[in-house]
């Protein structure tokens, strides 16, 4: 949605059109961009959390995958069975 120009300043591109944001927007206009550039960069910074928390789940899983696995290893007899 939003980009930046070295020499003009933050770009503004909806619908196919590019608007320079300090020269093409009024002060209300403004403050709309500066609220949506804020939303993106929290969804893209929740995506970014999504990752991460992902990643972590998934080493969680494993570790609980390989404890188990040695329970069963060491377990003498199923416990269910109530003959041993």
């Amino acid at each position: 949605m939003a980009k930046k120009d070295k020499q003009n300043g933050p770009i503004l591109t909806l619908n196919d059109k590019e608007y320079d944001v300090n020269k093409d927007l009024n002060d209300e206009q403004k403050q709309i961009y500066l609220h949506l550039k804020n939303i993106d960069d929290k969804i893209n910074q929740n995506n970014f959390i999504q990752q991460q928390l992902m990643v972590s789940k998934d080493g969680f899983v494993r570790m609980m995958e390989e404890s188990l696995a040695k329970e069963d290893d060491y377990s003498p007899h199923d416990p269910g069975d109530e003959n041993d």
